[in-house]
């Protein structure tokens, strides 16, 4: 009689402490990942754009990008402060009607959301300090 030759491919068992275990890592794992969703969705928010408290007069600096502007307000001798604003809109949502009767716009703000809408005009400071 002819035997059977052995199965090629990994016959592995686990002991009961090594399937604990990886049950645990597998455990922690997912509660990394959730916590980290968690503080993304309803972490703090970013507490250094100031744009809703522009006032007339004031100047800013973007700290943000073009698409995603985000105003620190400044002195507006500041070397930094490169705009300043002309309006603020509290009620605007969109900026070529909140701005188009400002004379010397160069540039608008908006935000809009649930909680706080608005549209700030501005100019190029041209009281800002040389660099």
């Amino acid at each position: 009689m002819s035997q059977v030759p052995p199965q090629s491919g990994l016959n592995v068992s686990y002991t009961p402490a090594q399937i604990r275990r990886n049950r645990l890592i597998l455990l922690g794992l997912v509660v990394v990942v959730a916590g980290l969703v968690a503080f993304s969705a309803f972490g703090p928010r970013d507490a250094k754009d100031q744009s809703a408290a522009l006032k007339v007069g004031d100047c800013f600096e973007n700290i943000g990008t073009n698409k995603a502007a985000k105003a620190r307000k400044l002195d507006c001798a500041d070397p930094h402060a490169d705009y300043k604003v002309l309006k603020m809109d509290k009620n605007g949502i969109v900026d070529t009607f909140s701005c188009s009767d400002v004379p010397g716009t160069t540039g608008s703000l908006t935000e809009t959301g649930p909680d706080d809408s608005f549209v700030v005009c501005f100019k190029e400071n041209d009281e800002k300090g040389g660099r």
